[in-house]
């Protein structure tokens, strides 16, 4: 049974296809149109779902969309889910959990609390503040001078420079929005003051579904679901057994929810406990040996073809050298975070990577942080972590011996959003941190996601030779070709 999800004309539009409950591919709008959380019909990336799957629009059986905002689609496949149950939906049905409470922290449902047990998901509380979490930190955010969609998460390491001595009043009276003017330590205690409040109240909202004593097992989603720093508040409130937060937690996770929906609504969920279903959320388009050597001979681009076992070890070599590597590989991720096969990669141990990152390739703000990835066998040496994070979920105090070796990756709090990386979640990848691991004597490198300004993700081989042309990226690793400047 092949079901296509969809989620669109809110922020950041996706699509995805589901064959027999098994999530098949799922991509974003944006990816495609080059339009940063493109809110619009996503008829490109629904195109691409179709075309992977070798399945004609004649031959879907259900079009599952996320809210009424299509209503004049007028087709008896089609039928609507509100996201309320598709945020409930994208949380738990690809979670490696039979049964869970789950917790929907998103700002525009607002807070919703759900109970799942095998197939079906009922609803425990709805909207249970007057005002949603999720507005509010947009709100303060905009106030604060980040007014885009998705710049919560700047607010979010702006926090660590600032102290919470605001918490009684978010936005002082006397204050005016900062506009262009340039960020001073008012605004950074307003960004730590409203960090600490939403950690606050979502930790009063875990103890409240933890006294429930329903499940274990907590699944999240929503775009604050995405705020690594109350994520990692909740691990350390120690509650939950096991929690899982869908990697895809914003509106384009909603197409996966409405998707998964329309097949349990009349199938059982019979898998067990164990792996995630979200193939490490590489579910997006990938690009064959023969579209890149055609791509790089018709542009007249010079490129070096790599024995494909030699891939690891010369990115592995070129990062130690202090190079800054652009990494395409494989299927492209779905959702905001760049997990080793859409990644601009470099050395942690260089605190000068940092500003380089920052300034000359993303061309952001100078106190964003960067994230490392580390492999998972080794992430306890540097890290005061427990459990694998191969989505970058939760932030991890960095070991206090370990901070001068790892400067680069090293919040000014003395935490990272660390990625944990196993061998049989991305093969390829795992043996490039490894190659820098035997070279340098560190099994941590610099992850952050392959985009230069205000562009998204990059998602073809064109994508990424334009923004390793118009940026400081030194090399650039198309599948086994390599480009250098």
């Amino acid at each position: 049974m092949n079901i296509l999800g969809l989620s669109c004309f809110y922020h950041d539009s996706a699509a995805c296809l589901t064959r027999d409950g098994e999530i098949t591919a799922a991509a974003q709008e944006e990816r495609f149109s080059r339009k940063k959380y493109d809110p619009r019909f996503p008829t490109q990336a629904i195109n691409w779902c179709l075309k992977y799957n070798n399945v004609s629009s004649r031959a879907l059986d259900r079009i599952a969309c996320c809210g009424n905002n299509l209503s004049l689609i007028f087709n008896p496949k089609v039928k609507f889910y509100s996201p309320r149950d598709a945020y409930l939906a994208a949380a738990y049905y690809p979670s490696p959990f039979k049964e869970a409470l789950i917790l929907v922290n998103d700002v525009d449902t607002g807070v919703i609390f759900g109970r799942s047990e095998g197939e079906r998901i009922s609803l425990v509380k709805n909207s249970i503040f007057k005002y949603p979490l999720g507005k509010v930190y947009a709100r303060v955010s905009r106030y604060l001078g980040f007014g885009g969609y998705g710049d919560e998460f700047k607010v979010m390491g702006l926090a660590a420079y600032g102290k919470p001595i605001y918490k009684e009043r978010l936005l002082p009276a006397s204050a005016s929005p900062r506009g262009r003017n340039d960020i001073t330590q008012f605004h950074m205690d307003v960004a730590a003051s409203l960090q600490v409040v939403m950690e606050e109240e979502v930790l009063k909202i875990t103890e409240y579904l933890s006294g429930l004593k329903m499940s274990g097992n907590l699944c999240l989603s929503g775009n604050m679901a995405l705020n690594c720093l109350i994520n990692a508040k909740i691990i350390k409130q120690g509650l939950f057994k096991n929690i899982w937060i869908q990697p895809a937690s914003a509106n384009a996770g909603c197409a996966l929810g409405a998707a998964l929906l329309a097949w349990y609504e009349k199938n059982k969920r019979n898998d067990g406990p164990g792996m995630d279903k979200m193939s490490g959320s590489f579910l997006g388009p990938d690009y064959n040996e023969d579209y890149i050597e055609n791509f790089l001979r018709n542009e007249g681009i010079l490129y070096k073809k790599l024995y494909h076992t030699d891939i690891a070890k010369i990115a592995a070599g070129l990062i130690a050298q202090g190079k800054v590597v652009g990494w395409f590989q494989g299927r492209a991720e779905f959702g905001p975070r760049a997990l080793g096969n859409r990644s601009i990669l470099g050395d942690s141990r260089d605190l000068r990577m940092h500003k380089k990152l920052n300034l000359e390739v993303k061309r952001r703000e100078a106190f964003r942080p960067f994230a490392p990835t580390v492999l998972w066998e080794k992430a306890g040496d540097y890290f005061e972590l427990d459990r694998e994070d191969p989505f970058m979920l939760f932030t991890a105090q960095v070991k206090e011996e370990k901070k001068a070796e790892i400067p680069a990756v090293v919040h000014i709090d003395g935490s990272s959003r660390v990625q944990t990386i196993k061998k049989e979640n991305n093969p390829l990848y795992y043996d490039l941190v490894n190659e820098f691991y035997q070279i340098t004597g560190c099994p941590v490198i610099i992850n952050t996601s392959f985009n230069s300004g205000p562009e998204p993700m990059v998602l073809s081989p064109e994508d990424a030779y334009r923004c390793f042309k118009s940026s400081a990226i030194d090399c650039l690793v198309l599948g086994r070709y390599l480009v250098e400047k």
